[in-house]
């Protein structure tokens, strides 16, 4: 058993009607859901974060394609929140919530450590020789290439990234 899950709490806020309609004019019922999971900077904790956001996509029926794209951009946002964050050593926590409403997956990861804004790290060349290029900066411009957008705030101290995936 993971020592990561400090408090798992899914709110399955309510059923309600969705502006679309079908060709009978019939409604569709949209479920929200929201799960919340905090975790320590210690890379152990993916494991846990990984199976966390599975059965989030597994309870909501999101295709396997798309939480393979969604597993894949929040590892390495929560793998640059445990090895960047905190530079000075000591456990610290961190909040990763993920909710699905009105068919778009949002994950909100916010963390007090070290300020750093994604969306203003520079995109790469990815047209130069791979020894010409600089170290890193390849898992964030993955990030943007799959998220439908990646927000960024800087609230009481702490980083508050909030990664947007549509789902229709």
């Amino acid at each position: 058993m993971s020592t990561c899950v400090l408090n798992i709490s899914a709110d399955l806020r309510c059923l309600r009607r969705s502006a679309t309609t079908t060709g009978d004019d019939e409604r569709r019922y949209v479920m929200t859901e929201q799960s919340t999971l905090i975790l320590k900077n210690d890379v152990s904790e993916l494991e846990s974060a990984m199976s966390f956001i599975s059965d989030f996509c597994v309870r909501n029926s999101i295709p396997p394609e798309t939480e393979h794209d969604l597993k894949l951009a929040l590892d390495e946002m929560i793998t640059n929140v445990i090895q960047h964050a905190y530079p000075v050593s000591g456990e610290h926590r961190f909040t990763l919530q993920i909710n699905l409403s009105d068919e778009e997956f949002v994950a909100r990861i916010e963390d007090d450590g070290v300020e750093f804004n994604p969306t203003e790290h520079p995109i790469p060349d990815l047209d130069a020789p791979l020894e010409g290029r600089k170290v890193g900066g390849l898992g964030i411009y993955l990030v943007r290439q799959i998220m439908t957008s990646v927000e960024y705030q800087r609230v009481a101290r702490k980083n508050v990234v909030t990664l947007r995936k549509k789902l229709t």
